[in-house]
């Protein structure tokens, strides 16, 4: 084999290998990623169901808006055209939908009131 093929052939290999590590640790750090939101609904438990201050609420927001912006650098590489791990591109599609429900949820300005009224309409009483 001439010294020209011989480095064409290494190059090759090589792109393969370094391709195959990136898709690898690219769909570990998905994995490890959406974890997150298991530990975040945790930590939620503990934070926030009791009248929670408004600096743990900041807190949160800024936890929730650090993973989301985590999730679009990652949506990149998942998005694109040519990645082939359909498996992983979906798990960061529905990662990303738990985390942008979170601020919603946690943040909304919705009155007591007007949580107790669409409750009412949505689950009436039941009629004796």
């Amino acid at each position: 084999m001439n010294a020209e093929l011989t480095v064409a052939v290494n190059a090759i290999d090589y792109m393969e290998t370094l391709e195959k590590r990136i898709l690898h640790e690219l769909w570990d750090s998905v994995l490890v990623w959406s974890e997150s939101v298991r530990v975040l609904a945790q930590w939620e438990d503990e934070h926030l169901l009791d009248n929670p201050s408004s600096e743990v609420l900041e807190e949160h927001r800024r936890i929730v808006e650090r993973l989301i912006a985590l999730g679009k650098f990652i949506s990149l590489a998942t998005e694109h055209r040519d990645f082939p791990n359909k498996e992983a591109r979906e798990q960061v599609a529905a990662t990303m939908s738990i985390l942008q429900d979170k601020i919603p949820l946690w943040h909304s300005s919705m009155s007591a009131e007007e949580a107790d009224r669409i409750l009412a309409e949505v689950f009436p009483e039941p009629r004796a």
